[in-house]
């Protein structure tokens, strides 16, 4: 009885720690709440490092529907969690798998004119990516890097 419950105990540490991290789920688990905001095996994850319009945008729902037409065409999804909490989301750099390949999800919101860098948590990583649409799209005082 003792080893049985050393062994469940091992097991829920290993369990709690395997997901800490990182998290993946089927496509078929995963929900689009807007443009940087996803639901993941039940988790709300903001998308770290962009910036996308808010609801009552003239693109918010074209950017909703895009990123939901982008997850329906994947395997899975999987995403690294930073740690970090914003309200009552995870935050996370997140990939779509489709077969053998990995693509950045925030890379691909970016440049199909959905999002802005928001380059105070990304570093510049998607400033890259935007397009002249995207560019045009509000960015948020907490984006910016102070000169």
């Amino acid at each position: 009885m003792f080893r049985l419950i050393i062994s469940l105990i091992i097991t829920s540490i290993s369990y709690n720690t395997s997901f800490a991290n990182d998290i993946s789920c089927p496509s078929n688990n995963v929900r689009v709440i807007d443009a940087d905001t996803i639901k993941v095996c039940d988790k709300k994850i903001r998308l770290n490092g962009i910036s996308a319009a808010e609801r009552g945008h003239s693109s918010y729902i074209y950017c909703k529907e895009l990123v939901e037409v982008i997850l329906k065409k994947t395997d899975s999804v999987t995403c690294e969690l930073t740690g970090d909490k914003t309200y009552d989301r995870f935050v996370g750099i997140c990939y779509i798998n489709v077969q053998d390949s990995s693509v950045n999800l925030q890379k691909l919101i970016v440049e199909n004119h959905c999002a802005r860098d928001c380059e105070y948590y990304s570093d510049g990583k998607y400033e890259m990516y935007e397009t002249y649409k995207s560019k045009k799209l509000p960015l948020p005082n907490y984006c910016k890097k102070e000169n």
